[in-house]
């Protein structure tokens, strides 16, 4: 792997990127295969802070920071593949491998990685060298009662993607989605706030019509106003929740609602009913009103 071996540092338990690292692990915790999509993303938003914190931490050679970053991609890999999800993460686990290759000058690289740059190496090989620098910076660096991944669920932050694929600023609860989980995503959501927001509720067509109309809008409203954000709520055991939030926010006909917008500072805007023409101008109108 390195001739010599690096004179290796270890973990520092108390520093902030080990914190990320760890969390990135844990969030997979719980999943159903619908939650996967924001679990992956929270974990690598996760394992990016991580990394980042560790590129700053001066003590650390080239090597090491190489191997600590595949070291906890390898465990997120095994987070998801024990919950027979593996074959749902590898390919951007994969990305994250080659971009640590590309990132980590050639000196703190180990020699099975060069093969790594080649656009043709297979998912296989690149998750076989994952395990292998595994396997050798637990071998090397860590003591053998040391468990980074352990850390304390009450550290891991439920994290909401900035968006999700196919949108430019919209994250999508699946309905599949644990019903826990998405309770607590939209919660997160409504305490960012920074921005003009949109909720969209349902999985059926008109659901996903509203959503797309309204993605583009809130991304680029145009009018000199910063960005918005949409969250598009499809999990049928979320409505009750939002339906109570409407209801105390003064809004008696919650099971109607098709769209809710919220000023930056959270309070109710308006509501776009399941009867309303839902188009550009209506969804340009509610964000504007809502600045």
């Amino acid at each position: 792997m390195f001739s010599p071996t690096p004179k290796f540092l270890g973990l520092r338990p108390r520093a902030s990127w080990v914190t990320a690292f760890q969390a990135a692990v844990h969030l997979p915790e719980g999943l159903t295969p619908g939650d996967v999509p924001i679990a992956l993303d929270g974990s690598l938003t996760q394992w990016w802070a991580g990394s980042a914190g560790l590129a700053a931490d001066a003590g650390y050679s080239a090597a090491e920071r190489y191997c600590l970053r595949l070291f906890f991609l390898w465990k997120i890999y095994q987070a998801f593949e024990a919950r027979g999800l593996g074959d749902r993460v590898a390919e951007r686990l994969v990305s994250a491998v080659l971009d640590a290759v590309q990132e980590t000058p050639t000196i703190g690289r180990p020699t099975e990685a060069a093969a790594l740059t080649a656009a043709a190496t297979s998912a296989e090989a690149v998750l076989a060298h994952l395990k292998a620098v595994h396997d050798y910076y637990k071998q090397h660096a860590l003591p053998s009662d040391e468990h980074p991944e352990a850390a304390e669920a009450s550290l891991v932050p439920l994290l909401l993607p900035p968006t999700s694929a196919g949108f430019l600023c919209t994250v999508v609860l699946p309905a599949e989605m644990d019903v826990s989980m998405a309770r607590g995503l939209w919660r997160q959501f409504l305490r960012e706030n920074t921005a003009v927001r949109l909720i969209t509720l349902g999985a059926d067509a008109a659901g996903r019509e509203a959503a797309e109309t309204a993605d583009p809008i809130f991304f680029a409203p145009g009018g000199g106003q910063k960005p918005g954000r949409c969250l598009w709520a499809q999990p049928a055991g979320l409505l009750p929740d939002i339906h109570q939030w409407l209801r105390q926010q003064g809004y008696a006909q919650a099971a109607n609602a098709r769209c809710i917008v919220l000023r930056a500072n959270g309070s109710l805007s308006a509501v776009l009913t399941k009867t309303d023409v839902i188009d550009d101008f209506a969804i340009s109108d509610a964000f504007f009103n809502a600045c």
